[in-house]
């Protein structure tokens, strides 16, 4: 079973008689998008509530024409459904004794009537909210089908998508075809996997459903399976019958919680990504060769395979900045990039230099490939122009062949055999430069010593 609520925009009931001051807040309401309900009387507001009027908030007016907000606050609790609806009281007195009357008397919260702006952040709330739960999807393991469909029906207000199956295997099935927010487990399911064995299947995993969150309850509130359950993983627990009003609000937290989580990783991969990629050219850059770049010397120090090292330097590119501007001059460095990103196989490691020099580690390559590899680099460069300019490269290689009998290195060799290997790379690439330029020198060595 699958239930999907059409999203819609959050909704406010305003109740104010005074009409200036309902204008002020309908505009600060619409201004956010929210759909307002805008009422002069508590009686209006509460017939038209009960007639099926929906709202995430009501905003309430201390004095109204017909009854006062208290009485409002009474009545509307009364109704269906709407027991735990938050209601903000809006009055022109600042009285911190009244306001303390009005909070414990059950409004949610006191605004003054001067400061509108204040509602801002209870909107705001109300907006995430409303949008997190919207996009959210919902994995329903349960085996009764009366009380699958109770518990989606309860969940239908915050407009999610709840899917239902009724065993743990068809649970890790639909974990394993498409994304969710959350999993609602019931502890007693038929089945090899029972609610406790599902629940440790997901936390025992190594991708990221191993810290989807997961909401258990049971019709069995016993202490012991109820902590056994939260030892194991479980975010949050809930007795059968559940109240529809708690279940949204412990779903809609967890739901905030896993969305708050993934944003994170998504900042933090970002970061990551930025702190190792050259803006300009989309390339790593000098970090991510000293991070990768000393593993790949571990790799060909234990395997025994050769390494080779290149540096690639444009040629005459201060004079290329000087005549046509470094716009044009980063345009041929782009070029350039993507002309080398299409020259190399998928395990070379490619980074900028600095300025427009590049640096290349070519896995498994050896003396007998490396000059062929040097030249088809250089002519790539060379064969048409770079961003409508023609432009050559200089290479410089050294090929490091470890011997055949390799002692165990001591903690640093790998990042001091890279400097060493990028120092003869370099002084290759300057006798390039020295021969005449648009050329590849080679050298090769075999002892590398910190």
């Amino acid at each position: 079973m699958t239930t999907d609520t059409a999203g819609a925009p959050p909704s406010v009931v305003l109740i104010d008689a005074n009409h200036a001051a309902r204008l002020v807040v309908e505009q600060l309401l619409a201004d956010e998008g929210v759909t307002v309900h805008a009422y002069a009387r508590g009686g209006e507001a509460i017939r038209a509530m009960d007639g099926g009027v929906t709202a995430d908030l009501v905003l309430v007016s201390r004095h109204l024409p017909d009854m006062e907000a208290v009485e409002v606050l009474r009545r509307l609790r009364a109704l269906p459904g709407r027991a735990v609806l938050p209601v903000i009281l809006i009055t022109g007195d600042g009285d911190d004794v009244r306001r303390m009357h009005a909070l414990e008397g059950g409004f949610t919260d006191v605004l003054l009537r001067d400061r509108p702006d204040h509602l801002l952040p209870h909107l705001r709330t109300l907006l995430q909210r409303h949008g997190v739960q919207q996009r959210a999807r919902i994995l329903l393991v349960e085996d009764s089908p009366t009380m699958a469909s109770t518990t989606a029906e309860a969940l239908a207000p915050l407009a999610v998508e709840v899917v239902a199956v009724g065993d743990a295997a068809a649970a890790l099935q639909r974990l394993d075809a498409q994304p969710f927010d959350l999993v609602i487990i019931d502890v007693v399911l038929p089945g090899p996997l029972s609610g406790l064995g599902l629940l440790s299947a997901l936390r025992s995993r190594r991708d990221d459903l191993a810290e989807l969150p997961v909401l258990a309850y049971s019709g069995y509130d016993e202490q012991a399976r109820r902590l056994e359950m939260l030892r194991r993983g479980a975010n949050d627990y809930l007795s059968k019958p559940v109240d529809a009003d708690e279940l949204r609000a412990r779903v809609g937290n967890l739901v905030r919680y896993w969305r708050l989580l993934q944003q994170v990783r998504r900042q933090y991969a970002e970061l990551a990504r930025v702190a190792v990629t050259d803006a300009l050219t989309g390339l790593y850059n000098r970090h991510m060769l000293d991070d990768l770049g000393s593993r790949y010397v571990h790799r060909a120090w234990r395997t025994g395979e050769p390494l080779t090292v290149m540096m690639l330097d444009l040629d005459h590119f201060k004079a290329i900045n000087d005549q046509y501007g470094h716009d044009r001059g980063d345009d041929v460095l782009r070029a350039a990039a993507q002309r080398l990103k299409e020259q190399v196989r998928p395990d070379d490691l490619l980074v900028r230099f600095g300025g427009e020099e590049f640096a290349l580690l070519l896995p498994r390559l050896g003396a007998a490939d490396a000059p062929a590899q040097a030249e088809r680099l250089r002519a790539a460069l060379a064969v048409r122009p770079l961003a409508g300019l023609p432009v050559t490269v200089s290479v410089g290689a050294c090929v490091w062949e470890p011997p055949p009998e390799r002692a165990r290195q001591a903690e640093g060799f790998a990042s001091e055999a890279l400097r060493q290997l990028l120092k003869r790379a370099d002084e290759a690439l300057y006798r390039a430069k020295h021969r005449g330029r648009d050329r590849a020198e080679i050298e090769s060595v075999a002892d590398l010593r910190p």
